[in-house]
């Protein structure tokens, strides 16, 4: 590395230092206060396949060491989604379609259901309309496979964010 890189790392460094910034999530491998929250959220049961997956990855997101014992929240999750046919074809077959999956969660305070935090998100994903059945309906599942890994991502960002925003003394 040049000097004139490592020093212009080291001025962008002392910029973000300097204007506050710092990582929601903390170090690599450290257990910040917003990952000690986050992992006491107790994540609902969602209906169907889909909120199945999405319950999945909101684990693997949120509890990765497992669900709490004695969860200080709860998160409630709600699904829906649609699919569009595009790609019209003069035969008024479609070639394409386009699924957008919205997902509205509230974050409950255990003790008294109180709504601490509440929004909504959504992904949009499309897939290939094929010949082939199974490639076709292959295709439509991992589109919502992708939407709901989308989603997931999403609420976790925005419990990490409303974490970190929350006074001390509230925790």
């Amino acid at each position: 590395m040049s000097w004139s890189k490592l020093i212009a790392a080291l001025a962008a460094a002392s910029l973000l230092y300097g204007c506050g910034f710092r990582p929601l999530y903390g170090n690599v491998g450290a257990d910040t206060d917003v990952t000690r929250e986050l992992a006491q959220v107790k994540i609902q049961t969602i209906p169907d396949r889909l909120g199945q997956k999405l319950r999945n990855f909101l684990l693997d997101r949120i509890n990765p060491k497992g669900q709490p014992s004695r969860p200080l929240y709860s998160l409630r999750v709600k699904t829906s989604f649609s699919r569009t046919d595009l790609g019209i074809q003069r035969d008024e077959t479609a070639t394409r379609a386009l699924l957008i999956l919205t997902v509205e969660y509230s974050l409950l305070d255990s003790a008294d259901q109180t709504v601490l935090v509440n929004g909504s998100t959504r992904s949009t994903n499309s897939f290939n309309i094929v010949d082939s059945d199974f490639a076709t309906l292959s295709g439509e599942t991992d589109a919502l496979d992708r939407a709901a890994r989308e989603v997931s991502d999403d609420i976790k960002t925005r419990l990490g964010l409303y974490f970190s925003q929350k006074p001390e003394g509230n925790r």
